[in-house]
């Protein structure tokens, strides 16, 4: 079973995880703020990160560019987060499901679990709203890669985690926090409510209770860590 893995993995001494996706994971280092939840949470573990994070790249464009795959294979992490590019689940979803597959068949060979980063909706406003595949709305895009994440984990195996969900249900419980920088990227906050649901996702472990804060103030990322423990998750193994 899959979360009696997370639990060992959760006991080790150290953890190795390697982060694959774009410009949503570099801003604001959501690597190292993931790192430093870990080491201030209950379990106190420690976490060695590595990315692979270009803007704007596809999995198509990390699988055939190979530096993914190639850090994969040498470095076998314990966990493999794939982050599709943010409109790539809905503009070429046949391409979206086949890299992820691919990679998941990668890590598998290498004992990493992969945990598939479900991502947010863009801003209102946004010119990709123009486009059909959208759905015309922040709400509407928002189903859409929900959706479409959710398909993924169940067709190739892989374990969700529903950071778009997170954004979705924040916006609802702590509509004062900005969680976008203006754009399609994080603010701080974004990146850290991302970070927290990556940890209870990753360790199978609440969120709260991290001394972690990053700039944060410690009430907004209480409030942050609360949400994250609300967001149900998927019992894909």
């Amino acid at each position: 079973m899959l979360w009696l893995a997370l639990k060992t993995v959760a006991a080790a001494a150290s953890v190795s995880v390697l982060f694959v996706g774009n410009s949503l994971i570099q801003a604001n280092d959501l690597p190292t703020v993931f790192k430093q939840f870990a080491a201030d949470s209950s379990l106190h573990v420690d976490v060695e990160v590595d990315s692979i994070t270009p803007g704007g790249a596809f999995l198509y464009d990390h699988w055939k560019r190979g530096e993914a795959l190639s850090r994969l294979r040498a470095r076998r992490p314990n966990f493999l987060i794939l982050q599709g590019q943010s409109v790539e689940p809905l503009l070429a979803p046949r391409n979206f499901i086949y890299y992820a597959g691919l990679f998941k068949a990668d890590a598998d060979r290498v004992a990493a679990k992969t945990v598939l980063f479900s991502t947010w909706a863009r801003p209102a406003g946004d010119p990709y709203y123009k486009d059909v595949s959208s759905g015309g709305s922040p709400a509407e895009m928002q189903a859409r890669l929900n959706s479409a994440y959710v398909s993924l984990a169940k067709n190739i195996g892989g374990t969700l985690a529903p950071v778009g969900l997170g954004f979705e249900r924040a916006r609802i419980e702590a509509p004062t926090i900005e969680l976008l920088d203006g754009t399609q990227h994080p603010s701080p906050a974004g990146t850290y409510l991302a970070a927290a649901i990556l940890f209870r996702v990753v360790f199978n472990a609440p969120a709260v209770g991290s001394s972690y804060y990053g700039c944060l103030p410690q009430t907004t990322a209480h409030t942050l860590q609360r949400i994250a423990d609300l967001i149900p998750l998927s019992k894909v193994q």
